[in-house]
């Protein structure tokens, strides 16, 4: 069989990988020792995902709320937005993130259950071309 063949098969059975332009790497906690990925939600989407370092499986965000606001005319739009994270059909904690263009200025998750709140700021050192990577 040619591979002009098998190309569209292992296009259609390919796992969905998401390509380092669609993650942000985050580190947080009190010396940085807490890292994510986050997968950036497609255009008008209200699902996004988060995965912990050491972890396997991502974790569903919805969209909760959002507004814009025009900082400078002539540049992008500030976005602030809150999504709740599921896990097994709960809501297990809050993120606040604040985004303008390509760069994020405020990433903040709080604990559903405990209000503990942590603080997490965009790595790109920990970017890659096939998603995050700490050392």
């Amino acid at each position: 069989m040619r591979w002009s063949t098998l190309l569209p098969l292992l296009v259609l059975f390919a796992p969905a990988v998401a390509h380092a332009d669609e993650i942000r790497c985050l580190s947080g906690g009190s010396q940085g020792q807490i890292h994510l990925s986050w997968k950036l939600p497609a255009d008008g989407q209200r699902t996004s995902f988060v995965r912990y370092a050491g972890k396997t499986a991502w974790l569903r965000l919805t969209l909760l709320s959002q507004d814009s606001t025009e900082m400078a005319e002539g540049r992008p739009w500030q976005f602030d937005s809150v999504w709740e994270e599921h896990l097994d059909g709960k809501v297990i904690g809050h993120y606040a993130i604040s985004t303008q263009g390509a760069r994020i200025y405020g990433f903040d998750y709080t604990n559903a259950r405990t209000g503990r709140q942590t603080a997490f700021s965009e790595d790109i050192g920990a970017l890659t071309d096939t998603g995050c990577r700490w050392d």
